[in-house]
């Protein structure tokens, strides 16, 4: 049993990506900056190899996939940049 069950994945582990809308001076509002996204990593597997690391049933419940290797807990990037209107 593997203790990363991203382990033969771990150039992929990269999931949240950016990116920088486009701004024109004629815009009216100021400009977003940088936007993220984040990517699932069944995309970063060719193929399911057999012999994954599997949840228990009520965690696989939980997390919304039986594979370790599928699951990527969501990090808002967002979190603690919001903005207060005066």
């Amino acid at each position: 049993m593997m203790n990363n069950p991203n382990a033969p994945f771990a150039h992929h582990l990269d999931y949240m990506k950016t990116y920088q809308p486009f701004y024109s001076r004629f815009d009216p509002c100021p400009p977003i900056g940088v936007k993220y996204y984040s990517t699932p990593p069944q995309l970063y597997m060719g193929f399911q190899p057999p012999g994954l690391q599997q949840f228990s049933p009520k965690e696989a419940l939980k997390k919304g996939t039986l594979w370790a290797a599928l699951y990527d807990p969501y990090k808002n990037p967002y979190e603690g940049k919001r903005r207060t209107t005066p």
